[in-house]
C-alpha cells in the first residue's frame, strides 16, 4: 500500500486546515455541555476524507482550495451530525475509540449537540469566500444530501425488520446513506472551483459512486478481513443481521435449504450490545458456516467486484478533467477504498 504514502501526507495535512476552520465554528464555549458534546467526535479524530474531496474537487477543476475551506468545513459536520444521531438509534457505546456522545452527555444532549453541528454546517456555507450565485448552489446541495441522508438512514431502519432486502433496494439506501455525502462533497468542491457543468457533473458521478462502493467494501471486510486489521470479530454483520449487497445476492440466488440455514445464524446476537461478547469458539463456527454458504453462491466476490467496478467507472468520468495531481489523489483515493484491508 506504499503507493498511497504521498495520498495519506496529503490528506493529513490538510485536515489542519480544515480543522482550524472547524474549530473556529464550534469553539468552547457556554453552554459548556453543549460545545463539548459537539467538539467531541470532531476532537477525536477522523481523517477529514470528505472535506479532502472537497478541497481537491475544487483544485482538480481549476479552483482555489481555500475558497473551499468553510464549505469543506460544512462537509465535516453534516457527518458528524449524521453520526452522533446514528450512535443514537442504534445505541452504540464507542466511535473512534471513545465513548459515544449519548453515553458521556445523556440522549437529550446529544441530540442538541447533533442539531447544533448540523446548524453550523449552514453557517459555514454563509462563510463561504464564492459569490452569492455560487453559495445559493452549495447551499442547495448540502439540502439535497442531508435529505437523501435522512431517506438512507429511515431506508436501513426499515430493513431491520424485513427478512429480505433485494439488491436494488439495498444500493437505493446506500445511495442515500454514504453515496450522498461523497456525491456532495465531490460537487461542492467542483462549484467552488469552475462553472462548467460537465466537469461539476462528472465530480458528481465520482463522488456517488465512491461512496456506494466505501460501504460496499466494508461488507466485504466484515467477512474477509483479519481480525486485528479490521478491529472487530469477523462477521459481526451476520451475527447482528444487517443487510448487505452480499446478503441481498445470497437471498436471491440461494436455494430454499441454505436460505433457512444461513437464517439459523443471521440476526441471531442481534440484542447482543458488546460485540465482543460473540467471539466464543461455537459463536465463531456457526459464523463460518454462514460465510461459506456466502462463498457458495459467490455473493461476497460479487459484491467485491462491484465495488471496484463502480470505482472504476468512477475514475473514467474524472477523465473528462486536466491531469492534475489534485486530480489523481481523487483517482487513487477512490482506488484505496476498495483495495484496504481495515
Amino acid at each position: 500500500m506504499r503507493k498511497y504514502d504521498d495520498l495519506f501526507a496529503r490528506v493529513k495535512e490538510m485536515a489542519k486546515d480544515v480543522d482550524d476552520v472547524l474549530f473556529k465554528l464550534i469553539p468552547e464555549r457556554e453552554p459548556k455541555k453543549l460545545y463539548d458534546a459537539a467538539r467531541h467526535y470532531p476532537l477525536a479524530g477522523g481523517k477529514r476524507v470528505r472535506p479532502f474531496v472537497v478541497l481537491r474537487a475544487a483544485e482538480a477543476v481549476g479552483g482555489d482550495p481555500s475558497k473551499a475551506l468553510y464549505p469543506a468545513a460544512a462537509v465535516e459536520l453534516i457527518h458528524n451530525y449524521s453520526l452522533v444521531h446514528d450512535d443514537i438509534m442504534d445505541m452504540d457505546e464507542l466511535r473512534r475509540g471513545r465513548p459515544t456522545v449519548h453515553k458521556v452527555w445523556g440522549i437529550n444532549m446529544a441530540i442538541l449537540a447533533g442539531d447544533l453541528l448540523f446548524s453550523k454546517a449552514f453557517e459555514a456555507v454563509a462563510k463561504a469566500e464564492v459569490s452569492p450565485e455560487k453559495k445559493a448552489r452549495i447551499l442547495e446541495v448540502l439540502v439535497q444530501t442531508s435529505n437523501e441522508l435522512c431517506e438512507g438512514q429511515a431506508l436501513d431502519i426499515e430493513f431491520e425488520t424485513r427478512e429480505e432486502v433485494t439488491v436494488d433496494e439495498y444500493l437505493q439506501m446506500i445511495s442515500g446513506k454514504t453515496g450522498a455525502l461523497f456525491d456532495g462533497s465531490a460537487t461542492i468542491g467542483a462549484i467552488v472551483g469552475t462553472d462548467k457543468e460537465e466537469y461539476i457533473q462528472a465530480l458528481s458521478k465520482w463522488g456517488r459512486n465512491v461512496g456506494i462502493a466505501f460501504q460496499i467494501w466494508d461488507d466485504v471486510l466484515d467477512l474477509i478481513a483479519d481480525e486485528e486489521k479490521l478491529g472487530k470479530p469477523v462477521g459481526s454483520d451476520i451475527r447482528k443481521g444487517k443487510k448487505t449487497l452480499i446478503v441481498s445476492h445470497f437471498f436471491q440466488n440461494a436455494s430454499e435449504e441454505d436460505k433457512a440455514e444461513f437464517m439459523r445464524v443471521f440476526g441471531k446476537y442481534a440484542g447482543d450490545a458488546k460485540d465482543d461478547a460473540l467471539i466464543h469458539e461455537d459463536v465463531k463456527e456457526e459464523v463460518a458456516k454462514a460465510i461459506e454458504l456466502l462463498r457458495k453462491y459467490g455473493s461476497i466476490d460479487y459484491a467485491a467486484e462491484y465495488a471496484k467496478n463502480l470505482v472504476r467507472e468512477a475514475n473514467d468520468a474524472l477523465k473528462i478533467l486536466p491531469e492534475s495531481e489534485a486530480r489523481r489523489d481523487l483517482e487513487l483515493l477512490a482506488e484505496f477504498l476498495v483495495e484496504r484491508e481495515f
